[in-house]
């Protein structure tokens, strides 16, 4: 849709649904989060290009936002956790950017064999390493979040026998754990935690004190929670006296 509205300059709701056989409620939804992001300005009855943008740039999504956002951070705890997939592992990484730094760092340097499912289109992509046999989910597209979802991915992920399932969170906090406000993403978390030996968790400093609509793991249920150097030492020891396994890719901060 957006390389329509930017071709064109603008385009109508009714022309949106026809092109990309959906329903106009559907385009709607999309527009407003489009709006909402300030890569389109919404018009009556359509939608038409912010000015100033040409087909030669590139627009910058929101999933772009997340990748970019805390890079460093995802990087070291990708390193930490990537150490922790031995050869001849199945291993499953959920739909976060701190998943797909993961993705990332087994790719740059990959074990001997592992076979990896993911609900995500974006490390699927990103994989091509012939030692990692890439299995990814069936389901739905959502292509705002960069995830597959829905029942199918539910049903085929409870089928599975995982060695480690790798998942991210967009707040934890000790009352309500590991947080998310999708429902598709909590459910195909919820299945491959419920079918993997172990889970380890691996979510940025900034995440922490935050919650969201829905809880998907305790964080004292998790095998491993893997922080970066930016978490306060205070608030590392405070997990730990809950009983939660945390470890800390770098040096932990200490309060001035």
């Amino acid at each position: 849709m957006l390389e329509r509205i930017r071709r064109d300059g603008g385009v109508s709701i009714a022309e949106l649904a026809d092109s990309h056989d959906v329903s106009t409620i559907t385009v709607h939804r999309d527009l407003a989060e489009l709006s909402a992001e300030g890569l389109i300005e919404r018009v009556h009855g359509g939608a038409r290009a912010i000015n100033g943008q040409t087909d030669g740039q590139r627009i910058e999504t929101a999933w772009d936002g997340r990748v970019a956002q805390g890079r460093e951070a995802k990087a070291a705890m990708a390193a930490h956790a990537a150490r922790l997939v031995s050869d001849n592992a199945t291993i499953f990484l959920d739909s976060s950017s701190t998943c797909l730094a993961l993705a990332r760092a087994l790719e740059a340097d990959p074990p001997q064999m592992v076979t990896l499912v993911t609900n995500s289109p974006a490390i699927a992509f990103e994989l091509s390493a012939e030692s990692i046999h890439v299995i990814v989910t069936p389901g739905e597209v959502d292509p705002h979040m960069r995830l597959i979802g829905g029942r199918w991915a539910y049903e085929f992920l409870s089928q599975l026998n995982i060695d480690m399932a790798f998942i991210s969170a967009a707040g934890v906090t000790l009352e309500q754990g590991l947080t998310t406000s999708r429902r598709p993403l909590a459910d195909v978390v919820n299945a491959a935690r419920a079918v993997a030996r172990r889970c380890v968790a691996l979510v940025d400093s900034s995440k922490f004190g935050r919650s969201s609509l829905l809880t998907m793991s305790r964080a004292e249920e998790l095998d491993l929670l893997i922080v970066d150097s930016g978490l306060p030492a205070e608030t590392v020891a405070e997990y730990r006296r809950a009983g939660v396994p945390i470890e800390v890719a770098g040096p932990i901060q200490t309060a001035n």
